[in-house]
């Protein structure tokens, strides 16, 4: 009789089942069950994900998130605002993504968890560490020598082609390091 749900635990299963469906929390049946697929060279699909949409938060966390049970689809929208340093040209988008993938992966679940925040903390500034090495850098604006915060940066970018010649090594340089970090 262990394992039989009464009926009071269905009634409770099916509330909880339309309380997150109704909110938006599972959007579609396929999403729960991880039809995504996390792809085999992560760098390489960031990359490739960038060039297709322009959007570097997009295209780190969508390449991360289903390996930790989040649908493609959900993580374009939780990272949509990110790219261009959030529009400000604030921290790059892909770095703040992976901090969001380390968050995922090692962020604490439970109030007190300081040993959680150590290693998240830890990992972020390893993360940064790394990407500075090679690409001096961590704020869009600094990355692409314009002030993004502006359509006129944000154009002078583009013209000088750095969404194609920059960008694209920044989101494959961030999984790199992600690739490394997430074991």
């Amino acid at each position: 009789m262990g394992n039989v749900l009464n009926r009071r635990d269905i009634l409770k299963l099916t509330v909880a089942a339309g309380v997150t469906l109704a909110t938006g929390g599972i959007t579609d049946i396929s999403e729960a069950v991880g039809r995504d697929k996390s792809p085999d060279n992560k760098p390489e699909h960031a990359k490739d994900r960038f060039l297709k949409s322009m959007n570097c938060s997009q295209a780190i966390f969508e390449t991360y998130a289903p390996s930790m049970g989040m649908s493609v689809k959900q993580a374009r929208k939780l990272a949509a605002a990110f790219a261009g340093g959030m529009g400000m040209g604030s921290e790059c988008g892909a770095v703040t993504a992976a901090f969001m993938v380390i968050g995922m992966k090692y962020g604490k679940t439970v109030d007190k968890d300081t040993q959680a925040d150590g290693e998240t903390f830890k990992r972020t500034a390893a993360l940064v560490k790394e990407f500075k090495a090679r690409h001096e850098h961590i704020a869009c604006s600094a990355l692409l020598e314009s002030d993004m915060s502006t359509p006129v940066g944000v154009q002078l970018a583009a013209e000088k082609g750095y969404f194609v010649s920059r960008c694209p090594a920044y989101v494959k340089t961030v999984a790199e390091i992600l690739d490394k970090m997430l074991v």
